[in-house]
């Protein structure tokens, strides 16, 4: 083995390279580890910044959430916040189409707008419209100014130097008298703004508040701020005629009768009316704390409210009291007489809006307008309508007949009272915040209805007419057949007869094609062709018939009877005689291949072949009164007053598939979606979607506390439907959320469906009624474009 050796010249050398290689490594190593530090820094930096734009995600989305919520709260619950949060929310991002559906609604009320009408100086009083509609009057904190009513531009300033509480116009438009705090009443010409006369009362300087004009246009009536004192003037010759002094309370009002010989007048306390051919005291109304009164204008009878909540009708000038319209309740600040005298008004501080029909002084309807205060009503002079004044700066037209808001006009917390022009196709108002607002009041949803037909139309089963053609019928009363997609009548045909007993009666039915109708009449069946009404065809069974349907297509019909008897009547004529139930036949129908089918009082449904041949027979868990068609599927809605589910079959293969079962109560309606869901309602006061295929319950939408009787699919795929507090309810069809409510019907709504993108909607007294809601994307555009609505969309 050979042993080398390094001599000692060698190791120096040798030592020197092996420190340089261990201070490369060294160094080498150190690069590597602050690199790998460098890395593990830049990780856990990434990690923070991720968790922290997860959270300011999640805040984010939290906020836009809590805004949707409550504006969606806020919406249903009529609340003048909805906008606000609603639109915030749409800003944030959401813009989902459930949100834009209640932005749209939210926002429309404030599209109404037509003008504002600036005041001279301060606050704005008082606003009206002249009798003919050409001119605008408005009143601040120092003239009284007129505009045209069509370009709303200023004519004339009537100036007083102080603040004009009141003006008001002629019965002919001619004169306008104005009441000022600067002590004086003066009387203009309405065409030119010159001033006509002065008048001025004797002895101490008063505030005047409210001023009134006989309808003759002779007198001149006027009462301070306090309601101390009234005074009387000669309008043709400025002469003071009488001064009484009232127990002034602070809430000053007064009125002439229709015949000019009554004037009433109160602080807020007591009611005097005076004689106007003596002017002596004829008749002191006791209070305490009147604030409102109107004359019959058909007669000498006082309307009062009080702040006890009492509304009363009074005889002039015996004083007795005619009738108690209410005697408690929420404070009533302000009652109308119908032009007509058929009506009286009263608006109380909780927001509703009664109106009675006079002579039988029954309650015709019953308007929650608002949730505050009502400060005034007046009726427009068809006597049709009810206008309504909210302390919260809305104002809402409603229909007497049907007590639905017609229009809801937007406007700010302080406007004091509103008047209608006179085609009721405007109302003017004036606001605290120094401005007259002018709406467009008419109806925003509401494009077509049909006139009530009795007390109650409830004869068959629940939304019973699915398309353009709507049969309704109410016992005793003409058959009435519409086409909804023209809004109009095509016949009144003899009325359906009811069947005696247990079974279920026929419901009129109508052609897909709107050519024929059938009603059952005892025991037979009569044709009509539509719209001559003329009698075609009559069926004869040997029993009351209890079950009439048209095919989907044409004009072949099948009817059932109470002694099991089944006749198909083809089109042309052809009569098909099909076997007999065993017993009376409680619904039939036929499916989209043209067979047939039939319920019974036994509960069996029996398929036939186009030939009569019976396919099938099935034995269902309960009668049912009608039979609801979807393809291979067809729900049977239970005829039973009991919570029985209702049979979903499978047509095809001739089994009950699942039973729905509408919890809380019993299924009163169902419909198929074109995605082959089921859309149920019924007494639990709830709708349900169901999957039609296997019967599993997808969806619950919360609803009327006593009952939902129809609903359908909205267009924007919203679920929409209707029962028995007559609100037509949108919910989103996804997540089951109540989004809005509309009034829709005084009573009852028993039917739904959807018309060319439009909703129908069917009342228990008969009536029926379209509703367009504008698209939210065409709302949104048409807010952008109005300086007021657009702020809240920046």
């Amino acid at each position: 083995e050979t042993v080398r050796t390094v001599s000692p010249q060698a190791i120096g050398p040798l030592e020197s390279r092996f420190l340089q290689d261990s201070q490369r490594r060294i160094r080498r190593a150190r690069r590597i580890r602050r690199a790998l530090t460098a890395i593990a820094a830049a990780g856990v930096l990434a990690a923070v910044l991720l968790q922290v734009r997860a959270a300011r995600q999640l805040t984010e989305a939290t906020i836009t959430q809590a805004e949707t919520d409550q504006g969606r709260s806020s919406l249903i619950h009529d609340e003048p916040e909805a906008p606000l949060h609603l639109a915030r929310a749409y800003q944030r991002g959401d813009r989902s189409p459930s949100t834009a559906f209640m932005l749209a609604r939210a926002l429309e009320p404030r599209l109404a707008e037509r003008a504002r009408l600036p005041s001279t100086a301060g606050r704005t009083w008082s606003a009206a419209f002249s009798p003919d509609g050409r001119q605008i009057v408005t009143t601040d904190d120092r003239a009284a100014q007129v505009w045209d009513a069509q370009t709303y531009r200023r004519r004339a300033v009537l100036f007083h130097g102080d603040t004009v509480y009141r003006a008001l116009y002629s019965a002919d438009g001619a004169r306008i008298v104005t009441a000022g705090g600067d002590g004086t009443v003066k009387i203009w010409d309405a065409a030119t703004g010159a001033l006509v006369r002065e008048l001025r009362g004797d002895g101490a300087r008063l505030r005047y508040f409210a001023v009134a004009l006989s309808p003759d246009g002779r007198l001149v009536a006027a009462i301070d701020d306090r309601g101390d004192a009234t005074r009387v003037w000669d309008a043709a010759t400025g002469a003071p005629l009488a001064e009484v002094r009232n127990d002034g309370q602070g809430f000053p009002a007064l009125a002439f009768s229709a015949d000019g010989r009554w004037l009433a007048a109160t602080g807020g306390g007591d009611v005097r009316v005076l004689d106007a051919r003596t002017w002596r005291l004829a008749l002191t109304i006791d209070g305490p704390g009147v604030r409102g009164l109107a004359f019959d204008p058909t007669g000498a009878r006082l309307v009062t409210g009080t702040t006890t909540g009492d509304a009363a009708i009074w005889e002039v000038p015996g004083g007795a009291r005619v009738r108690h319209l209410r005697d408690a309740g929420e404070p009533v600040d302000a009652v109308a007489y119908s032009p007509d005298g058929q009506l009286v008004a009263a608006g109380s501080r909780d927001g509703a809006v009664q109106v009675w029909r006079a002579g039988s002084w029954t309650l015709e309807s019953q308007l929650h307008a608002r949730r505050g205060k009502i400060l005034s009503v007046e009726f427009d002079r068809t006597s049709k309508l009810v206008l309504a004044t909210g302390a919260d700066g809305a104002v809402v037209a409603a229909e007497v007949g049907e007590g639905t808001p017609l229009a809801v006009l937007d406007g700010p917390q302080s406007v004091l009272v509103a008047h209608f022009d006179p085609e009721a196709r405007r109302v003017v108002g004036a606001s605290l915040d120094g401005t007259a607002w002018v709406w467009d009041a008419t109806p925003l949803y509401r494009r077509w209805h049909s006139p009530p037909v009795a007390a109650d139309c409830n004869l068959a089963p629940i939304s019973a007419s699915d398309g353009r053609f709507v049969a309704v019928g109410c016992q005793d009363h003409p058959t009435r057949v519409w086409d909804t997609a023209r809004d109009q009548l095509l016949a009144e045909l003899p009325a359906a007869t009811a069947v005696p007993g247990d079974s279920p009666s026929a419901y009129p039915a109508v052609s897909g094609g709107g050519d024929r109708a059938a009603v059952a009449r005892g025991s037979a069946v009569e044709v009509y062709e539509l719209p001559s009404s003329r009698l075609v065809r009559t069926i004869a069974h040997g029993a009351p018939v209890g079950a009439v349907a048209f095919a989907p297509t044409g004009r072949d019909l099948v009817s059932g009877a109470t002694n099991g008897s089944l006749l198909v009547m083809r089109d042309g004529g052809a009569r098909l005689l099909l076997p007999a139930a065993s017993g009376g036949v409680d619904a039939v129908s036929f499916l989209p291949d043209g067979r047939i089918v039939a319920a019974d009082a036994q509960r069996r449904l029996r398929v036939f072949d186009p030939g009569g041949t019976v396919l099938a027979d099935v034995e269902l868990p309960c009668r049912v009164a009608s039979l609801r068609v979807g393809g291979t599927r067809l729900v049977g809605v239970p005829f039973t007053y009991s919570a029985t589910p209702a049979p979903l079959v499978d047509v095809e293969h001739y089994r009950v598939v699942a039973q729905l079962d509408e919890r809380g109560g019993r299924l009163l309606a169902a419909r198929w979606l074109a995605d082959g869901q089921v859309l149920t309602t019924g007494t639990g006061g709830t709708a349900q979607l169901w999957d039609g295929d296997t019967g599993r319950l997808l969806q619950t939408y919360r609803g009327s506390a006593r009952f939902l009787a129809d609903a359908m699919l909205a267009p924007g795929g919203l679920v929409v439907g209707g029962g028995a507090d007559g609100l037509l309810r949108f919910w989103d069809r996804d997540s089951g959320y109540l989004l809005w409510a509309l009034p829709a019907h005084k009573s009852e709504i028993y039917g739904v469906h959807v018309e060319g993108g439009d909703v129908v909607t069917r009342g228990i007294t008969g009536e029926l009624v379209r509703w367009a809601l504008p698209s939210p994307g065409q709302v949104i555009r048409t807010c952008e474009e109005r300086e007021r609505c657009a702020i809240l969309l920046r």
